[in-house]
């Protein structure tokens, strides 16, 4: 099984990037959430042939990284540019929505790593 990773920058706090995250995900894709919030798996459709590991970093105080590490069979072009596709629509998806006012204080967030079954 082959292995990518592609990252992206967004202009976000990582407490709001990873809110926008999961609601991306359900808008997103179609599959089932199991966990806590700290370590959220993801069970793709069932003709998916995908696991992967998505890890949120802060990188500034409103700015975060977002790599998405996928396992995969099959073409490697298409799957790099799916992937790309989809991460430059959650950008564009969590800078264009309003900060959602936070629960908690999520300042001392500095990464977040969420496992695909």
């Amino acid at each position: 099984m082959a292995e990518i990773t592609r990252s992206i920058d967004v202009d976000a706090a990582i407490g709001d990037a990873d809110r926008e995250w999961t609601q991306f995900m359900f808008r997103s894709l179609v599959g089932q959430y199991e966990g806590a919030p700290e370590d959220v798996e993801w069970t793709p459709a069932d003709d998916a042939e995908e696991d992967g590991l998505v890890r949120l970093e802060a990188i500034a105080h409103d700015r975060t990284r977002v790599s998405v590490t996928v396992e995969f069979e099959g073409d490697e072009a298409q799957v790099a540019a799916h992937l790309e596709r989809d991460l430059e629509q959650f950008k564009a998806f969590a800078e264009t929505r309003q900060p959602a006012q936070a629960e908690t204080d999520h300042s001392d967030i500095t990464s977040r790593n969420r496992r695909a079954a």
